[in-house]
């Protein structure tokens, strides 16, 4: 995800294609949802694409196509190159499927003692614990882990990453250029640290 300043309605499928960002057919098969001056919305076959004033999001589910959107990002902002855009999220994600309900617990218990929480509430369990940290890169921005019971998969933990990047000077950021090179530099960093950070996690909850 990238925050900054974006004009939605020019995000739709024509122009992607018209630029080569998608391909013909995709152009023609895209699944538009709304294209409009405040939101526009559409899914490929692949992904799907959301543009507002502040945000510019495009997500996959399919992890042959993780490059294919950050190729697709790069590109658009290259063109796009005196877009400001201050923020910038590489979120990674994953639904583990634990084998019972009884490991499903522990692993809440694991995260979120109970005893304080015993005082309080009755039966209490974790819906939500998020855990942040500084960057260890030397990058403005910080590291973000988010850990949820899976609504996916029974008795499963749903984890995402937020790798949180952020530009020296947001207020007088006036291109693209400084986060669009942080994502070409980061990525792979970022999504080979996520699995390293998912195997830990697990690894300690089981």
């Amino acid at each position: 995800m990238l925050v900054g300043n974006f004009n939605p309605i020019i995000f739709q499928p024509a122009w992607f294609g018209a630029e080569k960002l998608i391909g013909e057919k995709e152009r023609e098969e895209a699944k538009i949802e709304i294209i409009h001056s405040d939101v526009a919305i559409f899914s490929l076959g692949w992904g799907r694409i959301e543009v507002m004033p502040e945000r510019f999001l495009v997500n996959t589910t399919q992890e042959p196509y993780y490059e294919v959107i950050r190729d697709l990002a790069m590109g658009t902002f290259t063109l796009l190159h005196h877009t400001p855009i201050t923020r910038m999220g590489l979120n990674w994600e994953i639904h583990f499927q634990l084998e019972s309900e009884e490991l499903w617990h522990k692993a809440g218990d694991k995260l979120v003692p109970k005893e304080i929480w015993n005082e309080v509430l009755e039966k209490p369990g974790m819906r939500s614990l998020t855990v942040n940290g500084i960057r260890k890169d030397g990058l403005k921005g910080s590291y973000n882990i988010k850990v949820e019971p899976s609504t996916s998969v029974q008795y499963g933990l749903y984890i995402n990453i937020n790798d949180h990047f952020e530009t020296e000077d947001p207020k007088n950021t006036l291109g693209s250029d400084e986060m669009i090179g942080i994502l070409k530099e980061k990525w792979s960093d970022s999504h080979d640290n996520s699995n390293v950070v998912f195997e830990l996690l697990l690894k300690g909850l089981l």
